[in-house]
């Protein structure tokens, strides 16, 4: 099979970022990650022919230096809190978007794959998903003209190392008692092998250029059996008080206020709405089935 040549990853030390690029190597001659913190995840540098570097993602003339020679572009940057006065979602889901929209164009990258979320929508009532939706607008209206482009719109992606259940497993161990705010929002997570393994197999196949495609997993759970299943899979027994719509706004008032911003008012919007889909691709594996 022909190589896919050089792959240019941002995020790529992250959760997601970190699967491909290992599933990645032996598809391509050089794998490039660009990253803040070159330190991130040792185990990266065992890949042979992946170059981790140390840049500013934000900066457009980085973007543009770094891009140089890729045939491949991947973003799979994106953030659940804001944290100090660069980090914010406008900044990192909308403006990074399209510098590296720009950069694209500049380099004449033909391919691009970029990671968003499911329900993203300018219309949409929290910043996470307006400025996720302003993303994909954009590689919509201004990407496609000169890329090939494939946005995928995940639920929640588990796996060993996840953000979500890890950040759930920790509180639980801790608090014998946990209220649990939007107890019946609903998701549908997806494995993140299964995400990844999808990714990869869209990047020859042409009936995915210029579409955005919804990625789920087979089941659908309510946010409280999902901490039932944490709390089995923990073997430990704590006492879940569900609280209503009004209590659940509350406790995001109070705790986006705390150190570690364990669920903030943008949070508790974005649970407004179930991270369910009948479209896309369905993974075949389920919670129970790890």
């Amino acid at each position: 099979m022909q190589s896919l040549g050089k792959i240019t990853i941002l995020g790529g030390t992250g959760f997601i970022g970190s699967q491909l690029c290992a599933k990645l190597s032996p598809l391509c001659d050089k794998i490039c990650v660009l990253t803040r913190n070159i330190e991130a995840n040792k185990d990266l540098k065992l890949i042979p022919n992946l170059e981790i570097i140390q840049a500013n993602v934000s900066d457009g003339r980085t973007l543009n230096s770094m891009f140089s020679s890729s045939d491949i572009v991947i973003n799979t940057i994106g953030i659940l809190n804001e944290s100090g006065i660069d980090n914010t979602f406008n900044n990192l889901h909308y403006e990074l978007t399209k510098k590296v929209s720009d950069a694209i164009k500049i380099n004449k990258v033909k391919r691009y794959l970029h990671i968003s979320s499911l329900n993203a929508d300018p219309r949409a009532i929290s910043q996470y998903l307006i400025t996720k939706g302003l993303a994909e607008n954009y590689i919509r209206d201004n990407t496609n003209n000169f890329c090939n482009t494939t946005i995928f719109r995940p639920s929640i992606v588990f796996g060993e190392d996840d953000s979500f259940f890890n950040k759930f497993s920790t509180i639980l161990k801790f608090l014998p008692v946990f209220p649990l705010a939007c107890p019946d929002s609903k998701f549908m997570p997806i494995y993140v092998n299964e995400l990844t393994d999808f990714m990869v197999s869209t990047i020859r196949d042409n009936t995915t250029y210029g579409q955005k495609i919804d990625v789920t997993g087979p089941n659908e759970y309510t946010f409280r059996q999902l901490i039932d299943i944490t709390l089995k899979a923990l073997k430990i027994r704590r006492l879940i008080i569900p609280l209503n719509y009004t209590l659940s706004k509350l406790q995001a008032v109070i705790f986006q206020r705390l150190p570690g911003k364990l669920f903030t008012l943008d949070n508790f919007l974005s649970l407004q709405t179930d991270s369910c889909s009948n479209e896309g691709f369905k993974g075949k594996l389920a919670l129970e089935d790890i």
